[in-house]
């Protein structure tokens, strides 16, 4: 990625409310510039979201479900293909250690993530799940990474 792309992104990162002439100015190129590294950034894959509260929603309930289960590759694609169809899953990593996957799942009470952790639980070749819900959220910012490395990288 280009210098200028690095400081356009940071720039969006912090505020993508901002408008191209303002982005431009802070950057230090011309409108069209700007304009044409954003489209050039969208084709790449560049979007635009906003963030709630997702208790603004009625979603009180946010926990972490550990997953421990049989190591053959063929039951964890499968295992993946469900996990990924379930609405409550924003998160699924695969993970080194006593688990071999994590997911964050935010659901509107504890009754309802129960029945998304049986679900995954009833999985073919699931042995454990362990559960831990969030009781306050100190930071959730998950941009936050991204602009310090792009604030390091163009000294900005």
């Amino acid at each position: 990625m280009k210098e200028i792309e690095k400081r356009l992104l940071l720039e969006l990162l912090k505020d993508s409310s901002l408008p191209v002439s303002e982005l431009a100015r802070r950057v230090g190129i011309s409108r069209q510039t700007a304009s044409k590294k954003i489209k050039e950034m969208k084709k790449r894959g560049l979007s635009f979201t906003v963030k709630v509260n997702p208790s603004e929603l009625g979603l009180e309930t946010r926990a972490y479900v550990f997953i421990s289960e049989d190591p053959h590759e063929e039951i964890r694609r499968k295992n993946e293909r469900v996990i990924l169809g379930i609405p409550h899953v924003s998160e699924f990593h695969r993970i080194f250690g006593r688990y071999s996957a994590v997911m964050v799942v935010t659901v509107k009470n504890p009754e309802e993530l129960k029945e998304v952790v049986k679900k995954i639980h009833d999985l073919e070749g699931v042995r454990e799940t362990e559960t831990f819900i969030v009781h306050s959220t100190i930071k959730d910012d998950p941009y936050a990474p991204l602009i310090h490395f792009l604030e390091e990288e163009t000294g900005g």
